[in-house]
């Protein structure tokens, strides 16, 4: 569980924030198996035991890590409901979904880790508001039926739980080129084609 600090010194929260953007610098350019606080602290320029002081493990920071990246992700989703080019909210939500995985695919696998979900309940939750945000998206498209929205969003969210797997298993290459080609494609024929007319 993160650990809850209060402090009326502004620069503290400055230096913190600096040590997160640092560890995200550190896991998209490097992985996440040399993300260390002693690496980051490195790079941010600040003293090792600082680190121990916000952070109790690397565990916790990188708790910190894929929160920031769910709330990332909702902001997208949102964002990209109202995208005039998206055509509709369902294929905003979508492609927010898809473009945030194939451009950070490190923060994407660590976001959705099964063994480190399953430790953190609170990381679970921030999952939950995330995907009530894209059923909100589905709901709005008329092409499924109101009673089926729900269970819609929650497949539709399940094979993007899937595309984690993928994107950290997947050279980086082929996770920039093919693979965004292949989920493009599918997303498209699955979300975007017509419904049939009713007889």
């Amino acid at each position: 569980m993160i650990r809850q600090r209060s402090s009326t010194i502004p620069e503290i929260h400055t230096l913190k924030t600096r040590a997160i953007d640092a560890a995200s610098h550190i896991l998209a350019s490097q992985g996440v198996e040399d993300l260390s606080l002693r690496a980051i602290a490195e790079h941010a320029g600040i003293g090792i035991a600082s680190m121990y002081h916000y952070f109790e493990n690397k565990d916790e920071l990188l708790l910190h890590l894929a929160l920031r990246g769910f709330d990332e992700l909702r902001r997208e989703i949102v964002l990209r409901q109202s995208d005039p080019e998206a055509a509709s909210p369902m294929r905003g939500s979508g492609r927010a979904f898809v473009d945030f995985a194939l451009s950070q695919p490190a923060l994407f696998s660590l976001m959705f880790n099964e063994r480190f979900m399953a430790r953190h309940e609170v990381l679970r939750d921030a999952e939950q508001h995330c995907l009530r945000v894209y059923e909100a998206a589905v709901r709005a498209d008329n092409r499924i039926p109101p009673e089926h929205q729900a269970n819609a969003a929650f497949a539709l969210w399940a094979l993007g739980r899937g595309l984690a797997g993928m994107v950290c298993s997947q050279p980086v290459a082929y996770i920039a080129a093919e693979l965004n080609k292949r989920l493009s494609a599918g997303a498209t024929y699955l979300i975007d084609r017509p419904r049939p007319a009713m007889a």
